[in-house]
């Protein structure tokens, strides 16, 4: 039996499909997946089957790369000291939520990951940019430490704005959001700086690790069509060898030309 059918029970049937139609068994997909530096997992945050997802991959490279590094989008820079300590177990878990500032979907979706790196001492990254840091950018319609302030030690070296499809994608994403969203008062281009700062916070957050393998939980427009932080991370590192996960539910509808393009991978619960 392995790692991941332990945790999930022997019921549970999963694998992989390439983005040319390849149907992989969860044996063949870590194969596949081990050849690469950086594999991002873009999941729908309210999805079970992406957590799942997550999960029993996670542990089934752990299983196979006791160096493996786990990066999280769901906790912030601000917060890595406390992430380590409870890790480390120098403090309780409820002292690590209250400072942590975690999702409200924490206890379902994320304690799981977070319980498996703490029992098999697997490093975990809080990835992303305070979120105070991200309104600021997006108020100010500027990126730059005088508007960053004491968050200024986040700020990447280099951010990359130069993505026409990421901005297209972006400005079709905006325009779906209702129109009671806060953010719809803001400029187009100000989200649009506030979402790459994210992406290359979040891609800066790897650079101590990159001798590692590197599994990075995100959600999907952070990851998809290999826009977002693996764009930043492969502007600075050419040479890293990075896939990206999607779940089969974040496919549907979409047409084929997409679905080719969209990640390396597939994840489908049977």
């Amino acid at each position: 039996m392995t790692a991941g059918s332990e945790v999930h029970g022997e019921g549970s049937l999963h694998s992989l499909m390439t983005n040319k139609g390849i149907i992989l068994s969860l044996e063949q997909a870590l194969e596949a997946l081990m050849v690469y530096n950086v594999i991002f997992f873009g999941e729908e945050h309210d999805s079970h089957a992406a957590h799942e997802g997550e999960l029993t991959l996670l542990t089934e490279i752990a299983g196979q790369d006791a160096g493996l590094v786990l990066a999280l989008e769901m906790f912030e820079r601000d917060v890595q000291d406390s992430l380590n300590a409870y890790l480390q177990g120098t403090i309780s878990e409820d002292e690590f939520l209250e400072l942590a500032r975690p999702w409200p979907n924490y206890q379902e979706d994320y304690r799981p990951l977070i319980e498996l790196a703490k029992d098999r001492g697997i490093p975990v990254i809080a990835a992303n940019v305070p979120r105070r840091v991200a309104a600021e950018v997006a108020m100010a319609d500027e990126i730059s430490s005088d508007v960053m302030g004491e968050d200024s030690i986040y700020l990447p070296a280099n951010i990359h704005l130069d993505s026409e499809e990421y901005y297209k994608r972006f400005v079709s994403l905006m325009e779906k959001m209702p129109h009671s969203t806060p953010m719809k008062g803001l400029k187009i281009e100000a989200l649009y700086k506030a979402q790459v700062l994210k992406d290359a916070v979040m891609s800066a957050s790897l650079e101590s690790f990159l001798d590692h393998r590197i599994f990075f939980c995100c959600g999907r427009f952070h990851s998809e069509y290999h826009l977002g932080i693996p764009y930043q991370l492969q502007k600075n590192h050419p040479e890293l060898k990075v896939a990206v996960v999607v779940s089969a539910e974040s496919v549907t509808g979409l047409p084929m030309r997409d679905r080719s393009r969209v990640g390396d991978f597939i994840w489908i619960n049977k």
